[in-house]
């Protein structure tokens, strides 16, 4: 009976799923990507078969044979993805890791193409121009309703009388 044991699954855009696993017999935890076979991979059953093929991962050493990655990342980006990380239950270098293998396994470059192709990331960038301007949509008419939308021409009309007063040494 295999020690590991999934405790977390979570799709990610690109039928990619980011796997927690732990070992159970020494309580380590680690992560994995791995292509998803198709959109209905987390069904039931899906994760139990997948639990019994998965093998813990080499060690890490540092030392001879071993190379430091250095990344150069947006703090703003870090931060939050540190914390993404704290509350998915894994550290961000082993989600690093998981990324670098993910990437260096060949049966995963087609995940790969579909992942970095500009047809996905224009699709995904229109999604969310899409949700900004039905944002924008919604707070016009917040701001309409509420009588918010005159309120912004009343306040810079009052702006410019203001601003001639001081400047004839009014106020």
């Amino acid at each position: 009976m295999s020690t590991i044991k999934i405790t977390r699954a979570i799709p990610l855009p690109g039928s990619i799923l980011l796997v927690v696993i732990e070992n159970q017999t020494n309580g380590k935890s680690d992560a994995f990507l791995l292509a998803m076979p198709c959109e209905d991979a987390l069904l039931l059953g899906y994760i139990e078969s997948l639990e019994k093929t998965l093998s813990w991962p080499d060690d890490i050493q540092s030392g001879e044979g071993s190379e430091d990655v250095t990344f150069e990342i947006d703090e703003a980006l870090f931060d939050r993805t540190k914390i993404w990380c704290t509350d998915v239950g894994i550290s961000i270098e082993q989600l690093a890791l998981a990324f670098i293998r993910f990437c260096a396994c060949t049966d995963n470059h087609m995940a790969l193409k579909e992942w970095f192709s500009p047809s996905r990331i224009l699709a995904e960038l229109n999604s969310t121009l899409d949700e900004l301007q039905s944002v924008r949509a919604e707070l016009l008419e917040i701001k309409r309703r509420f009588g918010l939308d005159k309120q912004e021409a009343f306040l810079a009309a009052n702006a410019n009388i203001t601003n001639a007063s001081t400047a004839k040494g009014g106020i």
